[in-house]
This record gives C-alpha cells, structure tokens and sequence, in this order.
C-alpha cells in the first residue's frame, strides 16, 4: 500500500483546511500527518484514519523537544513515503523535507538557494500578486496537490442547522480582523431576536474571556441569561462538541469557523481587513458572509494599516442589521439593502472545488475572478472554457508548464 505525508506545520484553521487533501490521499493508501505537537489532540480527531506525528515547531524548541523531532525524523526514514506533501512555503519545512528524495516532495521542496514551487504553486503565487482577484479557497489549493482529489461535495457536509442555538467567535488571531464588541452585540442581538431568542454560547480561548464579560455587559438585560460563556473551557473534543449541532455560528475568518464548517454547522460571517472569502471562507454549500470590499481591500496582515481599519464603516452602517433579516429569511436583496463596501455572499461548489455567489452589493471583479478560475481548470486538465483571453492565460501559466500535471516539478 502505498504511504503518504502530509506536512501541516501552521495553525489551528489551516489545519482543518487541509482536509480535501488528506481525505483525498486517504483514497490511494496510508496517510501520515505532521503537525505541531500541540495541535495533535485536534488533528487525531479531525481526521482519524490518518496516523499523526507531533513536532515542535513554534517558539524555541528546547533540547528534549530537539530530541523529540529528531525520533520522529529518524522514523521517517524508515518508513520510505511515496510522496511527501509540504503544505508551507517555510525555511522550516523546507529543512525537514531534506531528509526525502527531492522528488518524492511535492508543493515546497528545498532547492539550492531557497525553496523550490511546483508549477501549481507558481501558479496561485501568481494569483495572489492581486488578491482582490483570488479564484481559489485554500483547501482546493492543497486539495489538488493530490493526483485525484474527492470531488468538493465530498469535503464538508451542507450547512443545517441543529437546533442547539446560536455560537459567537468573539475574535479572531488579529483584532484587525474581527467587529469590536459593541458592534458584535448588536449583530448577536439582531440574530437572536431573528431566531426566535435561542440559547447564545460564546467561544474563544482564556485570552478572550474578559471580552466574553463584556459583550454580556453589553446585551440587552434580558438576553443575558440566555447566554453562556464558554471561552477557555473547552478541550479540542469540548469545542467540537460545542460547535456541534449549532443554528448557525456568528464569526471572523478563524479556526472555529473552520472547524464548524467541517461540522456542517451554518456560518454567518464577517470578514474585513485582510480577510478575504475568496481564499478562505467557510468550505461546503450555504454559509454566508458578508465581505468589506474597500478599495483597498484585501490588505496585508503583515503590515500596519494607514486608514484607521476604513473598511469597518461599511459594518457600522444600520443597513447592516437588516441585510442580516433580509439574508437569515431567504428575501431577496435591493439595491441600498447594503451599504456601499459591503458584499453578502453564499458559499456553494463546482467542479474545481469552493465558490461564492453574490447576493448583494457590487462586485468589480466578477468577470476576471471568472476567468482566473476557468484558467484554474483548464491547468488542471479537466475541462475547457471558452472566453478566455489567451493572455489571461499566459500571465498565469507559462507556455512551458502547460503541459506538465500540476502536482510534479518543471
């Protein structure tokens, strides 16, 4: 049978996003995941037929945690991976795939003077030069380094709701990225009242609790006893548990959301900043989120932000809490439903994997977006557009990579 490795060396939702992957290699034979140590207990329960390897990666590895990778460098050699699949662009993983045939690692190889991109990679490389442009959800990027992903309805299970109330993310890694609180209490009101006033569960990790105290503080009195705080009280099987069977989850783009879309759980989120649903909204059919979409929209989260987070006033508006009725009750939407900078989007699926039909607001980009994912799959050898520009195809695939399949070296 053959053996597989898959290299996941960042966080908690890129974890979960790499799921199209390890299910799809789980098809050909036996898959090994590397991830984080701390992030074992999640990965053996998000993917239980793959067997996990724990590294210490982040931070400053001790001498017993030096000790620690070296073992588990050491039972790699033994155990002559067919492929190996480093999902980072990073000196880090780069290294560790030293010890494999430079052609067995697929993705990101260690080449002399850097690191080496597969022709697929460049590719989305490419793309991301103009994010505002980004066709692709990360889990299809990953999902077609195999030779054969599952087809995308096979990743994630529709959204349904489970009757077990309402979950509020209260936010995510970078605050840039998340609504301040005052505004997250009148969108989780507004949710509330529109469903019925169902029991409300806040999320998060021991650093959000204070946040948690206060976005109670600012609910409605008598809300306030229909909502229970759950931040730094769950374990990874707890939170899955939690997420679990929700009505719908309230979010930025974070793990949670991911995991909840792993779970079939209803998304109901709000992305800004840097966050941008085209690359990583929640996977699976009948999520929403609603977009900023400022000129200067997607920014990099690397750098600091010279508007003063312009693309939060669009959020502030009154519009924004009756486009949420408007989209929670199926209605259709006018123009002026939505302030301008705003976007509502529902997640769907295609052949090539993840997608988003607008539902409202102005999207100036649709036709190039479109072209961009149907050169997408013309690379990957499974279907034919017509309408688009040889041009277009140039910028993203050189004529030299054309004819190569997508998960092997030029």
């Amino acid at each position: 049978m053959p053996r597989f490795l898959v290299l996941q060396a960042a966080r908690f939702g890129d974890l979960v996003q790499t799921k199209r992957l390890i299910l799809s290699l789980e098809q050909e034979g036996e898959v090994h995941l590397a991830v984080d140590a701390g992030l074992v207990p999640l990965a053996r329960l998000l993917f239980p037929g793959a067997i996990v390897h724990g590294l210490r990666l982040h931070g400053q590895p001790d001498v017993c945690a030096l000790a620690e990778n070296k073992d588990v460098l050491t039972l790699w050699r033994e155990l002559e991976f067919q492929t190996v699949y480093n999902c980072n662009f990073s000196e880090l993983t780069a290294a560790l795939c030293r010890i494999f045939e430079p052609g067995r690692v697929m993705g990101y190889r260690p080449a002399a003077g850097g690191i080496l991109r597969s022709p697929w990679a460049r590719m989305i490389f490419r793309l991301s030069e103009q994010r505002v442009l980004a066709p692709l959800n990360l889990i299809d990027f990953w999902g077609h380094l195999a030779p054969c992903p599952i087809p995308a309805a096979a990743v994630n299970p529709p959204a349904q709701a489970g009757g077990q109330g309402l979950g509020v993310v209260l936010a995510g890694r970078e605050s840039r990225r998340s609504l301040p609180l005052p505004l997250l209490a009148q969108v989780v009101h507004a949710i509330f009242q529109i469903k019925g006033g169902p029991r409300v569960h806040l999320l998060g990790t021991r650093a959000e609790q204070p946040a948690a105290r206060r976005l109670i503080r600012l609910l409605p009195a008598r809300m306030q006893g229909r909502v229970e705080d759950l931040s730094g009280k769950t374990d990874w099987q707890g939170l899955a548990e939690a997420v679990q069977g929700l009505d719908a989850l309230i979010c930025p783009d974070t793990g949670i959301m991911h995991l909840a879309a792993h779970l079939g759980t209803p998304i109901l989120a709000f992305f800004l900043s840097s966050a941008w649903c085209h690359e990583t909204g929640p996977y699976g059919e009948g999520h929403l989120v609603w977009q900023a979409a400022t000129q200067c929209s997607p920014c990099l989260e690397s750098a600091p932000c010279p508007r003063g987070t312009a693309c939060l006033a669009a959020f502030a508006s009154d519009s924004l809490l009756r486009s949420l009725a408007f989209a929670l009750q199926g209605q259709t939407h006018t123009e002026g439903d939505v302030p301008p900078g705003l976007q509502i989007w529902r997640s769907g699926l295609d052949a090539l994997g993840g997608r988003f039909s607008l539902l409202a607001g102005q999207d100036a980009h649709a036709a190039e977006r479109l072209a961009a994912r149907a050169v997408l799959q013309e690379f990957l050898h499974f279907s034919h557009l017509e309408g688009v520009q040889t041009d277009q195809r140039q910028r993203l695939v050189p004529d030299s990579e054309w004819m190569l399949p997508p998960w092997r070296y030029a």
